[in-house]
């Protein structure tokens, strides 16, 4: 109550201060979540293609973990997964395009989020109450990755673009192509990227070794952090006075090694002997095929009907080279459909819109490490959103129906479990001048346990856990506020957020001290559930001014988030408070980004293997300049450096965080051609 209090009197200093009367503008961005131009209200973040990429090509979790109040969880340069305000896993849910990614990530650490970066317009982070039409059970928010492979516009004209990227860190490349035009009526687009990584360079004496007394010859990089990535996307729509109708095809191929996947033992007269060493390697084969469209209706209750179909087949098999284990592996399956219809019903006074949704997902996993039997999921979903603005306030409001069924067994028992949930929020925006904008917010959302809490039954290297899951776990159940503050002016601009999440039912794992009778003799850990708490704010203050014969950018951010469960102790791998500073100019074609982010130690760790993690620095720089030349749009060439002070950095949210640090300096080069 005392933060909250503080941070209210804050607020309140900044509002009301003269210095900030001058007149403000609206922050106005599009949003392809509600397909409209909305005021930010809700905590969001809005990041286009070009920042995206500024500084290389990335996992979905690394390319945005430096947005205040999201960071990254990893396994390896390909593996990152989104934290949001100290939430993750099956709390945070990716989009493409609307649609929930539908991969296996949630069920390994050491599983990719497959989607493809190429050729994107944007990527949204969103929270609040229009995230409930988009997905169930995102205590945490969505992350969309919006691209036009399904546009709802004609195409103006053909454009191609061309890239190269080349890394020093792992002395990869990344060569992409995409192509888009109307042609005769049909908007047609193509995409294609191919990257390949080598091995990537660490830190001298980087990896700790968990074991005392282990000696191993120290490398200057990080052993099986390779990966090749070939993703593949297509897309024919028809935009008319009725609507728009498109299909599109992706398909993603990943082969890429697991940096530290355990290590097996045997016992051979009471002593332990270590294997000769091996390579786990992974190969992800995805199939999705979507169908979206949309109907316009002249009626008197109905605006617009938005439908759309996705089907997804998923591979992921780990396999073992070399050492004892030669030739064993480990199928991982996911067939999913979804299907469903967007209903706006707005007019002239409120915006209006009702979602249905139904999906049905079978999960399976086959080999030498099948934790888990098949699991039938089926959802039904019912939501409805609402919005009005009134002269000096705005109101938005989200509400949610899920009906989810999950079938599977443990051993003989066979379990057909049925979770019915309803998620609200409600949203306040409020103008207190010119120059500041308050917003408010309060929810509760549901999320019914995924499969791996409840089904989960086997021993699991990529953690080294002998995992039981427990299939009468309850849902979650979060109570939410969010309170917010803006300013903008001609010397300075900022924001002020101050959340509280109290979660009851939190499910984690909990280490037993107790070894199983596996092949690996591994630590049992249990699914269990706790009553958590989870608070937080972040913090960000910035000025442009004329310099030289451009503009100097100037911005300073901390967020900061503590997650504690209702006995005191802390919610394992919560994420450390960071400050994050960024120092930008544009001059015409030229663009400098300087990034310092400091990330503090971590020293309030739970249980669950978790333990202190040392804070680090990472500076990173981006230059950019087009340049002319005849038949060419546009010509640019961009140098970037990551972790130029070459830190050795670990994210405390990873399993593997002391065996498989962050990469080390790297330095790269980007060429960007469009047609």
């Amino acid at each position: 109550m005392k933060k909250f209090t503080r941070m209210l009197t804050l607020m309140s200093i900044v509002a009301i201060s003269p210095a900030f009367a001058q007149d403000i503008e609206d922050v106005i961005v599009t949003s392809s979540i509600l397909g409209t131009k909305s005021q930010i209200e809700n905590p969001i973040h809005v990041i286009d293609e070009e920042t995206l990429n500024k500084s290389g090509s990335h996992s979905i979790g690394e390319s945005i973990d430096n947005l205040l109040g999201v960071s990254n969880t990893d396994f390896g340069s390909i593996v990152g997964q989104p934290v949001i305000r100290g939430l993750s896993g099956a709390r945070v849910k990716v989009l493409e395009n609307g649609l929930v990614n539908r991969d296996v990530s949630g069920i390994g650490a050491d599983h990719p989020i497959d989607i493809d970066l190429n050729n994107i317009q944007q990527v949204e982070i969103v929270r609040g109450p229009s995230s409930l039409l988009y997905s169930n059970g995102a205590l945490g928010g969505i992350v969309n990755v919006v691209d036009n492979t399904i546009t709802q516009e004609d195409f103006s004209e053909q454009e191609i673009k061309l890239g190269f990227e080349h890394n020093s860190v792992s002395d990869g490349d990344v060569h992409n192509i995409s192509f888009s035009d109307n042609i005769e009526g049909f908007n047609v687009s193509l995409a294609y990227k191919h990257q390949n990584f080598n091995n990537f360079e660490i830190p001298d004496e980087a990896v700790i070794h968990e074991e005392e007394g282990h000696e191993e010859e120290e490398k200057d990089y990080l052993e099986n952090s390779d990966a090749k990535i070939a993703a593949y996307k297509t897309g024919v729509s028809i935009v008319e006075d009725w609507g728009y109708f498109g299909v599109s095809f992706k398909n993603i191929e990943n082969v890429y090694g697991i940096p530290f996947h355990g290590k097996h033992e045997e016992e051979e007269g009471g002593e332990h002997h270590e294997e000769e060493e091996e390579r786990i390697e992974s190969s992800t084969d995805s199939d999705t095929t979507n169908i979206k469209g949309a109907y316009k209706i002249a009626s008197d209750y109905i605006n617009q009907v938005d439908y759309f179909y996705s089907d997804t087949d998923y591979e992921l098999v780990e396999l073992h080279i070399g050492g004892e284990h030669n030739g064993e592996k480990t199928t991982f399956l996911n067939d999913a459909q979804e299907l469903g219809a967007i209903l706006d019903l707005s007019n002239d006074a409120l915006t209006q819109k009702v979602v249905i949704r139904s999906m049905e997902e079978d999960t399976s996993i086959l080999g030498e490490e099948a934790f888990m039997e098949n699991v039938e999921s089926e959802e039904t979903s019912f939501g409805y959103y609402l919005s009005r603005e009134f002269s000096n306030f705005d109101i938005d409001f989200g509400i949610r129906r899920d009906e989810v069924n999950r079938k599977s067994k443990v051993g003989s028992t066979a379990y057909d479990k049925d979770f019915d949930s309803t998620s609200f929020v409600l949203g306040f925006g409020f103008n207190l001048s010119s120059t500041a904008d308050l917003s408010l917010s309060i929810g509760s959302v549901e999320r019914a346990p995924s499969s791996v809490e409840m089904f989960m039954n086997g021993e699991h290297a990529a953690v080294q856990r002998n995992e039981i899951g427990n299939p009468n776990m309850q849902a979650e159940e979060a109570q939410n506020i969010d309170l917010g503050l803006s300013f903008d002016n001609d010397v300075i601009y900022g924001s002020i957020n101050f959340y509280q999440n109290d979660v009851d039912n939190y499910i984690y794992r909990k280490d037993s001290g107790v070894k199983g009778t596996g092949e690996m003799k591994l630590e049992i850990a249990n699914f269990v559930q706790k009553d958590a708490e989870l608070d937080g704010y972040e913090i960000q203050v910035g000025t442009d001014f004329d310099f030289l014969n451009g503009n100097l950018g100037l911005t300073i951010g901390r967020d900061s988030v503590n997650g504690t469960f209702i006995d005191g102790s802390n919610i394992p791998r919560i994420v450390p408070a960071r400050d994050i500073y960024t120092l930008s100019y544009t001059e015409d074609n030229l663009s400098v980004d300087l990034d310092l982010t400091e990330v503090n130690a971590q020293p309030d760790f739970g249980s669950d293997g978790d333990s202190f993690t040392a804070g680090f620095e990472l500076l990173d720089l981006s230059i950019s300049r087009s340049f002319p030349v005849e038949g060419v749009e546009d010509f640019k060439v961009v140098l970037f450096a990551n972790n130029l002070l070459d830190e050795i950095a670990r994210n405390h949210s990873s399993t593997v965080k002391n065996e498989v640090p962050l990469p080390g300096k790297n330095l790269g080069i980007g060429f960007r051609v469009t047609l």
